[in-house]
């Protein structure tokens, strides 16, 4: 396994070590040494359909990580808006506010999609299927392979779908709620469809009229339009008449995905380490949230 082949920038200590640099610090590095390399930031990405239980797994494109994400917009989706609260109700914070937001997760994946796509269907169904224990469960899982580094990244997670008015789906545990929830919500939908905005402008206009297409998945005919360059109903360039960026269609979402279990593996020394997003009670009424690392064996 080559496990003899020591690298001096990394603990041995299998243990959890604040020492060990977080998977984040890594695949900043990774993609930096693979931005010119063609298709560098295509993705894999694994879901499972819950009515027959069979997994899915298809190619994306990876469009950067998000900045300044609302902290109780993380709370919502990898904590089930679970927050500490004290006696009186009020919601039990550490530090400075928006210290954790700006410091602790500033690593949501985005990428976009078609309302009309399996994925989407899929998240649907576990969101109708699933409750309990079953609501704490992972929604999907990303394979990243660097093949200029040797380093594969496996990061498992919860995806997000945001469409016109914010998030499709919610993970938030209704018992979870509290009475400045509305304000909250409010304030993250508007950093989100914001964000959403932003990415429709950045699309290329090829990239923009695949969302004014036919429905996805259904047969196809020779009197289909899809693929043609210009035809009736799709705007050319998704623009008007005097060439204006058209509003984005409902079809069109960005998809985020909140890591909250990354494992890494780096061929050249088969080095293997395991980072998950940890939500610890200091005994006070304090959650702390950071990320756990430890080398495991390859």
């Amino acid at each position: 396994k080559g496990g003899d082949t020591k690298n001096n920038n990394d603990n041995d200590d299998a243990s959890g070590d604040s020492s060990i640099p977080n998977w984040k610090k890594r695949i900043d590095i990774s993609i930096a040494k693979s931005r010119k390399v063609r298709g560098s930031n295509y993705v894999q990405i694994s879901t499972i359909n819950y009515e027959t239980m069979e997994p899915r797994c298809r190619t994306v494109v990876f469009r950067g990580f998000l900045k300044g994400v609302p902290f109780g917009a993380v709370e919502d989706v990898l904590n089930n808006g679970r927050v500490e609260v004290d006696a009186e109700g009020t919601t039990v914070t550490c530090g400075e506010e928006g210290e954790e937001t700006k410091e602790s997760y500033d690593c949501v994946m985005k990428m976009i999609t078609d309302v009309r796509s399996n994925k989407v269907q899929e998240l649907e169904m576990f969101h109708e299927s699933e409750s309990g224990e079953g609501k704490n469960a992972n929604t999907v899982e990303m394979v990243w392979w660097f093949p200029k580094s040797s380093e594969q990244y496996r990061i498992s997670g919860r995806l997000q779908f945001i469409g016109n008015n914010g998030p499709l789906y919610s993970y938030t545990d209704n018992d979870a709620k509290h009475d400045d929830d509305n304000t909250s919500t409010d304030r993250n939908n508007s950093y989100f469809m914001a964000e959403r905005k932003q990415q429709w402008g950045n699309l290329s206009d090829m990239a923009r009229e695949q969302f004014f297409w036919e429905k996805p998945g259904i047969p196809y005919s020779s009197s289909s339009t899809v693929g043609v360059e210009s035809y009736a109903g799709v705007p050319p360039g998704g623009r008007d008449d005097d060439g204006k960026l058209l509003p984005p269609p409902d079809s069109f979402l960005i998809m985020l995905l909140y890591p909250s279990k990354i494992d890494y593996l780096r061929l050249t020394d088969n080095y293997r380490q395991v980072d998950e997003w940890d939500w610890v009670g200091d005994g006070g009424g304090c959650t702390e949230r950071h990320w756990k690392s430890m080398r495991v064996n390859p």
